[in-house]
């Protein structure tokens, strides 16, 4: 059986039974989600488990793409070493909201696996838990399956998304591969060791953990069923493996050939296998919106991809063999996945790019951490934690791929040490993400939905339905309360697509004003975030909603404009261009694209500005159709890649520029008036950000910026047009002083040495300076320490350099003190905690530096404690 067979004959075999089809979400969960990637296959309908939202139907069926790196579904030390882990898997479900419950979801499971697949019913074992009766006595009775032949658990039958969420018992259904697959001889059933593969869980819903570990029952009894698409064709194939089946071998095939290579005939299939795996993945986080970065999903992508690279170069693949993969993924995937066919050269121009990068990062970064290994083995100890972070901020490197290069050496990596080093800027990430979710956060709230009205107009009129302060839900709030309220229908839009959400008022009969700062959608509901003057409003009263007109206005500009420059970027760059996030605000508009190019070039931004204000001239009036999403595809609408649609969606056609879009857009283009890139700048490998102004924003910074120019050549004594050669000429005049000013200092530093040298110390057998030196800053005592050294010529230099508040370290070392065993780096790393600061570098020479000026002769003092010792 090929896998789009059965993945066709799974749909079609629940949607004979009253399912909706539901097509897989992104990667990329919803923003409330509390895992960073789609990990199962239920986790799209964990708001409608929740009762937040309506569910799709009574009854639903998916093939739900999923991604496990991290955490504990994490999948990734298996990869390729075994035959059923993989980053990337589709999860095969069928979900009852409140409908069917055990009996239909075993009837169905064991259908389908005997009936359609032809399993062999002898093969097949369950597992349920050991509070679950009801359970047993269905595949005992209503099944025929005999005693011996299902077992019970505890800890491995209770199924959780994570930390907290829907969760419940679940009952799971085992394929015998065979004797000659067991573990050892007590490998005799389920979860005994690697025979018998679990291939589909029945997750029978019915609790929700809370973050202090408490359960408390669902609104509805439901049905969570996922089945491992990759282990459910390996065994309707026979196969033991994964990487048997069609999904893996055409990868491996396209793979290229392997050339020099130290590693074994085993060791050769994991890492192809490592590569099939990560490329799948690879492809699907791309095409699905994520793109390489330093931090949360881009970490993760870089990581797969970065690795993926490095288990080619170990089979001897030529340079660019990942992006030549790329197209056969696709191939492999589309009849299930169509959209990805669309996004191929996207995904290409992306691999290629960190491609093309991570070889610029291995030559910087393999030097450093060849060091870092040798330094560790000759020391017999671990790679510290700080070493491994300057790997990953500085080089590229992630912490993963170190520990993995370090283990396959022989040395172990401080990864509590790296954590540490990296939490500071993760909390900043998560202090973000709290903020913004503690505003829409409503205790308790049912499945309310709220009717949006904005789109005919600025007012209306809507029904309260939930009030909630400091995130309890109260029946009333009077004057001076800041609260959340949600109504039945409002013309405030909430914040989505990356426009922020509007502003204004919302007014009883009797006068009380409610002030709305913000607006927010929880699940379907629009909370409006604000604070009461008078009152009260209680729970059922009808509220006049009133938008901040100015507000809307530059807002819905802005978004125009997003449109317009998206448009233009591809006109002047080429439809490679694909947007990777915006955000839309009042008195401005931020544009993050994809650039096959790099940086624009002059003549590019010029280009892209006028075409955007041509546009704007031409005044087109702007036309919103609602189709569905196939219907918008194919009438050549832009979509955002990873951005998630539903049944219908609206088409926004500013004449040329036509994109799927549900925020608020002008009346005509010439409402925007004038467009004008702010500032154009990198924010990631391959991604660019555009800020830009419109409409009485771009009024105001033409104005500025020609004020600016007005007030420069006053002060230059210049017409505004002999600017650009004036500065020329002052820089090249500030240029010519520094040198002067260097080579003064060096021929100062020269002199100096000399009586530095005269009171050298014996320490360790070794000639050593070691001096505090007052108002000099780190170039300076560059200077001085390489003049001291050069006089000194064998020994070791150390300078504490203070200045204005602040500590500059230096320590050199002669080639024979270093091969003594002396090592700069780790005396500045020794001493530059007592200055409350940091640094290292080479054994030869580092520098680092604090704020702490009274631990300066502390500093030193550890120097010549360590060179003594």
């Amino acid at each position: 059986m090929k896998s789009q067979e059965l993945r066709q004959a799974f749909v079609d075999f629940f949607a004979a039974r009253g399912h909706k089809h539901v097509p897989s979400a992104s990667l990329i969960p919803d923003a409330m989600s509390t895992t960073l990637f789609t990990i199962a296959g239920m986790e799209p309908f964990v708001p409608a488990f929740l009762g937040e939202v309506p569910p799709p139907g009574p009854r639903a069926v998916s093939v739900q793409r999923c991604l496990r790196v991290a955490g504990a579904k994490s999948d990734i030390e298996n990869v390729g070493r075994t035959g059923r882990h993989g980053t990337f898997l589709e999860m095969l479900g069928n979900f009852s909201f409140g409908d069917y419950y055990k009996r239909d979801a075993i009837l169905w499971a064991w259908e389908f696996l005997t009936d359609v697949m032809r399993l062999d019913k002898e093969k097949l074992y369950v597992t349920v838990h050991v509070s679950d009766d009801d359970a047993q006595r269905l595949w005992e009775s209503e099944i025929g399956l005999a005693p011996e032949r299902i077992t019970r658990w505890d800890e491995d039958n209770f199924w959780t998304m994570g930390p907290t969420g829907p969760c419940g018992p679940c009952s799971e259904i085992f394929y015998d591969t065979g004797a000659p697959y067991a573990l050892n001889a007590g490998d005799t059933g389920p979860n005994l060791g690697n025979r018998y593969v679990e291939i589909w869980n029945l997750v029978f819903q019915q609790y929700n953990r809370a973050s202090d570990g408490a359960l408390t029952e669902l609104p509805a009894k439901n049905i969570d069923t996922g089945a491992g698409f990759e282990r459910m064709l390996a065994v309707a194939n026979g196969f033991a493996s994964m990487y048997e089946t069609d999904l893996f071998t055409d990868l491996i095939a396209a793979q290229p050939p392997i050339e020099k290579t130290s590693l074994t005939l085993d060791e050769q299939l994991v890492r192809q296998r490592i590569i099939a795996d990560h490329a799948r993945a690879v492809t699907f986080l791309i095409a699905d919106g994520v793109y390489p970065s330093n931090t949360d999903r881009g970490y993760v992508l870089r990581f797969l991809t970065r690795r993926a690279i490095r288990n080619g170069k170990l089979l001897g693949y030529p340079d660019g063999f990942l992006t030549a993969i790329v197209p056969h993924v696709v191939r492999s995937l589309e009849s299930g996945y169509p959209e990805l066919k669309s996004a191929l050269q996207r995904v290409e121009a992306t691999v290629g790019t960190e491609e093309l990068a991570f070889d610029r990062t291995l030559e910087r970064g393999n030097e450093r951490l060849a060091q870092l290994l040798e330094a560790a083995k000759s020391e017999n100890r671990a790679i510290a934690g700080s070493d491994v972070f300057e790997l990953h901020d500085t080089h590229g490197f992630p912490s993963e791929l170190t520990k993995e290069i370090a283990g396959e050496a022989g040395v172990a990596v401080d990864m509590a040490g790296f954590e540490t080093a990296m939490e500071e800027q993760r909390e900043r990430a998560r202090a973000d993400a709290a903020k913004k979710r503690a505003v829409v956060t409503v205790a308790e709230m049912p499945a309310l939905v709220s009717e949006f009205s904005g789109y005919d107009g600025l007012e209306d009129d809507g029904r309260v339905q939930w009030i909630t302060v400091d995130g309890a839900t109260v029946e009333s709030i009077t004057d001076g309360d800041e609260a959340q309220i949600v109504l039945d229908r409002t013309s405030f839009y909430a914040e989505k697509g990356g426009q922020i959400g509007d502003r204004g008022t919302l007014t009883t009969a009797e006068g009380a004003v409610f002030r709305v700062l913000d607006t927010q959608f929880v699940g379907e509901a629009i909370a409006h975030r604000g604070v009461l003057s008078g009152g009260p409003i209680v729970v059922g009263d009808t509220l006049h909603t009133a938008v901040d007109p100015f507000w809307r206005q530059e807002i819905r500009r802005h978004h125009t404009s997003a449109h317009l420059l998206q448009r233009a970027l591809k006109d002047v760059l080429g439809d490679e261009v694909a947007q990777a996030g915006s955000w839309v605000g009042v008195d401005r508009m931020r544009f993050d694209f994809r650039s096959p190019g790099g940086a624009l070039t002059g003549d590019q931004k010029r280009d892209v500005v006028a075409r955007v204000n041509a546009m704007i001239r031409a005044d087109h009036h702007l036309v919103t159709k609602v189709m569905t999403p196939a219907e918008a595809a194919a009438s050549g609408a832009i979509s955002m890649a990873g951005e998630k649609y539903g049944d219908k969606v609206r088409v926004v056609h500013a004449g040329p520029a036509v994109e799927f879009c549900g925020g608020t857009h002008a009346i005509t283009t010439g409402e925007l008036g004038l467009f004008l890139i702010v500032s154009e700048a990198s924010i990631g490998t391959g991604v660019r950000r555009i800020e830009s102004v419109v409409s009485q924003a771009a009024e105001a910074y033409a104005l500025e910026q020609q004020e600016l120019v007005a007030s420069l050549a006053e002060s230059l004594s210049a017409k505004p047009a002999e600017l650009a050669p004036r500065v020329e000429r002052l820089q090249t005049d500030v240029r010519d002083l520094q040198k002067s000013l260097a080579d003064m200092k060096a021929r100062l530093a020269a002199a100096d040495a000399a009586t530095y040298v005269e009171n050298a110390e014996q320490l360790g057998g070794k000639r050593v300076v070691l001096a505090v030196v007052r108002e000099a800053n780190a170039e300076s005592l560059k200077h001085l320490g390489s003049a001291i050294l050069q006089k000194l010529r064998n020994g070791v230099v150390a300078l504490a350099g203070v200045d204005d508040g602040s500590v500059s370290l230096l320590v050199t070392a002669s080639g024979d003190a270093v091969a003594g065993g002396v090592h700069a780096g780790n005396l500045v790393k020794l001493a530059a905690p007592l200055v409350g600061g940091r640094g290292g570098g080479q054994a030869a020479q580092a520098q680092g530096g604090g704020k702490d000026v009274a631990g300066v002769d502390a500093a030193i003092e550890a120097i010549r404690g360590a060179l003594a010792g």
